[in-house]
């Protein structure tokens, strides 16, 4: 039994856009034909690649077979990225497939669904996070039932990052730290960050301003301190125009900021900018702390060594002697729970979202609407 790769009852969860092929879908991370507005020096490529997306159905089939195309991924300082996906069953991890990356067709096959006959299952395939990514569509045993799965009533996190976000490391695509988080604290996942294209763009700002959202969280510093795209005099305004643009959608949705992890090689070490990386938290720290005085009292700190410190060098994924600032796949675990821990903390939790938003969000998360 043959499923396209665009019929409806497939959910493509924390895609912003889809974009439609002869006889492919690809998630995109952005609004896809206004992708260069939002990244007009290029890098469009990453917002292609669908970290934290996930392909949902409901079904009773006890095998599945996924058509796909895969692209390579780009060159990376460090070790090189494996092109993995994750299926996820009820839940609970069922397998994980290494893909192939040619850019041609391609398929796998995984058997052992728990589905049963009248008795259909959530299956959800976690897309690979640093690879872009194309279903060309699903094939499930003669017969089985096919529906969406339409549970939209858990909050919707949408989270801004760099490649430390992306997935940098990460042993598959449902463990990097944010999916982790996403999956232990029940909550929707749409992660809009982008390897070395974190650096307050003003459109993303009014991305994360108009996404229906029940926490808003990001994560900057290491994009900026390491390619100098803020200096001492604006990186603290640029922060203040970020949130207040993202304001204007959800002026009291629970907001927190956190400044970068440790980072060894740049922590004393003046950037482009001649900002270290401790100067940069200083005045993420300093944006974040005069907002709250101007009345912001939902938008909250967390300080990034204090999530993953100098204690979790051991847990970095570059070898020693290299530009060590991503977690290796046993440090993403770590990361996800001291991050969940930290939200807790302050207080930076969301409420479920209201009834009346449930049908637009799950028009989206069919594909069928676009965030606007």
């Amino acid at each position: 039994m043959r499923v396209a790769h665009d019929d409806p009852r497939l959910r493509y969860r924390g895609a912003v856009s889809l974009q439609r092929g002869p006889g492919w879908t690809a998630p995109w991370r952005l609004p896809h034909p206004e992708a260069a507005l939002y990244l007009p020096e290029g890098g469009l490529g990453r917002a292609a690649m669908p970290s934290g997306v996930r392909v949902v159905l409901r079904t009773d089939s006890t095998a599945l077979t996924c058509r796909y195309q895969a692209d390579p991924a780009p060159r990376l300082n460090g070790p090189p990225e494996v092109a993995r996906l994750d299926v996820l069953c009820e839940g609970r991890h069922t397998a994980t497939v290494e893909l192939e990356t040619h850019g041609g067709d391609a398929e796998f096959r995984v058997e052992g669904l728990p589905g049963r006959p009248g008795e259909p299952a959530t299956v959800e395939l976690w897309l690979p996070f640093y690879h872009q990514f194309r279903l060309c569509g699903l094939t499930l045993d003669a017969g089985a039932a096919v529906g969406s799965d339409d549970a939209g009533e858990r909050p919707r996190w949408v989270h801004y990052g760099s490649s430390i976000s992306q997935g940098r490391g990460a042993a598959s695509p449902s463990r990097t730290w944010a999916a982790l988080v996403a999956r232990r604290a029940g909550w929707e996942l749409t992660s809009l960050a982008l390897g070395a294209a974190c650096q307050l763009q003003p459109m993303t700002a009014r991305l994360m301003r108009d996404l229906p959202a029940e926490l808003l969280t990001v994560c900057v510093g290491i994009n900026i301190q390491a390619l100098g795209s803020h200096n001492r005099d604006s990186l603290a305004s640029a922060l203040v125009g970020f949130v207040r643009t993202v304001r204007e959608g959800h002026p009291t949705t629970p907001f927190a900021v956190m400044s970068t992890i440790v980072a060894p090689e740049r922590e004393e070490v003046p950037g482009p900018s001649g900002m270290t990386m401790r100067e940069c938290r200083a005045h993420i720290r300093r944006a974040v702390g005069l907002l709250r005085e101007h009345g912001d009292a939902n938008l909250h700190y967390v300080h990034g060594p204090k999530v993953f410190g100098p204690s979790c060098t051991r847990l970095l994924l570059e070898p020693e002697g290299t530009d060590r600032m991503h977690p290796s796949p046993a440090g993403h675990p770590v990361f996800a729970a001291r991050f969940l821990a930290a939200l807790h903390r302050a207080g930076c939790t969301p409420s479920a979202p209201a009834a009346s938003e449930v049908p637009q969000a799950l028009e989206r998360s069919r594909g069928l609407t676009p965030a606007r």
